[in-house]
């Protein structure tokens, strides 16, 4: 399923996409690594600004407890979109044939 979410506050949002709930959710860590200090994992961030759309958004976003409260608040918008169909391979056209017959250019043999 395609998530698309809208800021719709009227200022820019930044939510912290933290380790235990959205790399969990997603299967896969999405953090950044600090280096020294022992690899030091930096959790993930999603920023919208005043209005706009982001859209394919990974599923995993809406177990983040700060986005899923701001989609209850109405601060943002949550559209869900059935995945759109490869395109299949078009099917094969036949040649178009002309309705005119060919005409012999001047001067030709």
């Amino acid at each position: 399923m395609s998530v698309t979410l809208t800021n719709a506050l009227g200022r820019l949002v930044t939510f912290l996409l933290p380790h235990e709930s959205y790399c969990v959710a997603r299967g896969e860590c999405a953090c950044g690594v600090q280096p020294g200090r022992g690899g030091r994992r930096l959790p993930s961030s999603l920023t919208l600004a005043t209005g706009v759309s982001l859209e394919d958004v990974p599923e995993a976003t809406l177990c983040v407890r700060a986005v899923a409260a701001a989609i209850r608040r109405g601060e943002v918008a949550l559209k869900r979109q059935a995945p759109t169909a490869p395109p299949s391979s078009p099917p094969s056209a036949a040649p178009e044939v002309s309705a005119r017959a060919s005409r012999k250019k001047r001067g030709a043999s």
